[in-house]
Order: structure tokens, then C-alpha cells, then sequence
């Protein structure tokens, strides 16, 4: 089953409560990433908010290995619209290129500030191409990986400042049980996985708002207080992260991406209705405060009840 692009089509593989998964399929290289996009979202939010694009130091060779890849496969879906490329044949290696050697600007004791606007600037570039937020994550000395840059237009409830240069689990320390049930298994995935293969898995949020950017400042008893289970279907929304994951052949980063897909509940199928109504009521304590359930979850359920016209779909 393919990830697809829409929250119709993610929430089948949205985890649906219960102990935390990765929850992986393999993606193919055509469907990497989203085929059809409002891009001009993207410029405006790069173009208001600079600080959403940050690059440290150590993930300059990552920055420029993706913008040849994505510059490659804009250049190929250009020339040949509908087939498939190999996106390894012509990603230059920058670090072998002898002008890029012999260039100043590239010796990290030269000048770094001066690079690092640099590197930000292609790396926004690059991530204005594509729907997808860009993250890219190095391993430090003692192997742990880190998130060492990111170009994020569209976050859910999260800063980017927050989380840079920070290893894996404690930028995950928001998710109730990530460290005694996910930890290990993804410290794993992410120092064994191979150049080649694509990963993704799908994450789903009930919200109260369309936005592209989700950073709610008000308390979650204000932001669900209008909905009840007669305007549900207009007032609740279902925001899915297509979430992929690849290596990076050259550098050996990790190049983790993000695409946000939003669709009111009047707009989904009543079976996947169901589902999000399923998968709320199946979410554990904690979880269930980080994500305000508990100022929705009546009126959801009461919709989805209504939607499918018997209680018994929902048990």
C-alpha cells in the first residue's frame, strides 16, 4: 500500500493508538515526494520568517548533496515528465570538486560565518523547490545523531531553535513514552540504514485550524471551545505528516523529510472518520493531554457516530 499524498490516503497508515511504532513502508523513488504543490506558501513563509531555515556547522556537505539531488530531479521530471530517475548518477560530490577544494569559503576555519549564511541560503533554496520540509541529521563523535539542519516552513507545534542541534531522544521528549518504547529501535534504524531506500511512516493530529504553519499560542481550552459536535465536520481538522526518510550516499546524513497534508472532517470519507475517531479514543494517557484530546474527543466521537449512523463502527 502506497503512502500517498492526501490525509484520505495517510490515515490507513497512521498509527491508530496503543504502544508507539515506527511504523515504516517502503516509498518509491517516484513517490518520494509530493508531485504537486502550492510552492508560493512556501516563498512567503521562507521570505517572512529567515529563521526558519538554520544550517550548523558539520552539515554543509549534507546542504549540498540535497540541493543536487532535488536540482537533478527537477531537471529530469522537466525532460522527461512521468519516468523514473536515478537520483545517485549525477549528484556531484562537492568535496571532490578541486575549485570547491581550493575555495576559502569552504574551510570551516576560514570565514565560517560567511558560510554558514551561505549554506542557509541554498539550503532554502532547495526546500523551496519541494512541498516537504527539509531535516537533515548528523552523527556526532559518539555516533548519536543530531539535528544539525533544516529548512521547516510548516512545523506542528514546534520551533526549530528548540530542537537544533539536539540527538534524537530528547528532541522527542515531548511524546509521552518515546524513550522506554521507541528509542532504541529508531537509534538503530538510523545508524544501520543504507544508501538506496527510501522509509516513510505517516503521523496524524486532530487541530482546530487549516494553517500550513500550526504554532498555537492560546491554551487548548480556548482553542476547542467552539467545537461541538454539530459543526465538528467544519471546525475540526485532521493534519497528516507524510514523514520519509533516506541516507545520503556522499555525505552519510540522513536526510529526514516532512509533508503536511490538511483536510476538514466534512471532506473525509465517513470510514476514515472512524478511524481518527478510533485512533483518538485509543491514544494513552499523556499522549492524549500532549495532543488536547480531552477538549475535542466528545464532540469528535459524537460526530463520528452521527457520520456512520451506528456506535458500534467506533468500538
Amino acid at each position: 500500500m502506497s503512502l500517498g499524498f492526501s490525509v484520505e490516503a495517510l490515515i490507513p497508515r497512521a498509527r491508530g493508538g496503543g504502544a508507539l511504532r515506527m511504523g515504516l513502508v517502503r516509498v518509491p523513488e517516484a513517490e518520494w515526494l509530493t508531485p504537486e504543490a502550492d510552492l508560493a506558501a512556501r516563498a512567503a513563509v521562507f521570505a517572512a520568517e529567515p529563521d526558519c531555515v538554520q544550517v550548523l556547522p558539520g552539515a554543509e556537505a549534507a546542504v549540498e548533496e540535497i540541493a543536487a539531488l532535488l536540482e537533478h530531479r527537477r531537471d529530469a521530471q522537466s525532460r522527461h515528465p512521468g519516468e523514473s530517475w536515478d537520483p545517485f548518477a549525477s549528484t556531484s560530490d562537492a568535496g571532490a570538486d578541486p575549485e570547491r577544494a581550493m575555495d576559502p569559503g569552504f574551510r570551516r576555519d576560514d570565514g565560517f560565518e560567511g558560510r554558514a549564511v551561505s549554506m542557509s541560503d541554498t539550503l532554502r533554496t532547495a526546500a523551496g523547490d519541494v512541498w516537504e520540509d527539509l531535516c537533515i541529521l548528523t552523527p556526532d563523535a559518539s555516533g548519536q545523531y543530531r539535528l544539525t539542519a533544516a529548512a521547516l516552513a510548516f512545523p506542528t507545534d514546534w520551533h526549530l531553535a528548540e530542537k537544533l542541534g539536539h540527538a534524537l531522544t530528547p528532541i522527542h521528549a515531548p511524546i509521552h513514552g518515546y524513550a522506554e518504547q521507541l528509542a532504541s529501535g529508531v537509534d538503530y534504524f538510523f545508524a544501520t540504514l543504507q544508501p538506496g531506500p527510501i522509509f516513510g511512516r505517516t503521523n496524524w493530529f486532530v487541530v482546530a485550524s487549516d494553517a500550513w504553519r500550526y504554532l498555537p499560542r492560546d491554551a487548548p481550552q480556548v482553542r476547542f471551545a467552539h467545537v461541538t459536535a454539530d459543526n465538528a465536520g467544519a471546525t475540526l481538522f485532521v493534519r497528516c505528516e507524510r514523514q520519509t526518510l533516506r541516507r545520503l550516499p556522499q555525505s552519510g546524513a540522513l536526510l529526514f523529510t516532512i509533508g503536511i497534508h490538511v483536510e476538514p472532517l466534512d471532506r473525509l470519507s465517513d470510514g476514515a472518520v472512524a478511524r481518527v475517531a478510533q485512533s483518538v479514543a485509543g491514544i494513552s494517557s499523556g499522549e492524549h493531554e500532549r495532543r488536547a484530546a480531552p477538549f475535542y474527543v466528545e464532540a469528535l466521537t459524537r460526530y463520528a457516530e452521527r457520520r456512520n449512523r451506528s456506535p458500534e463502527l467506533l468500538a
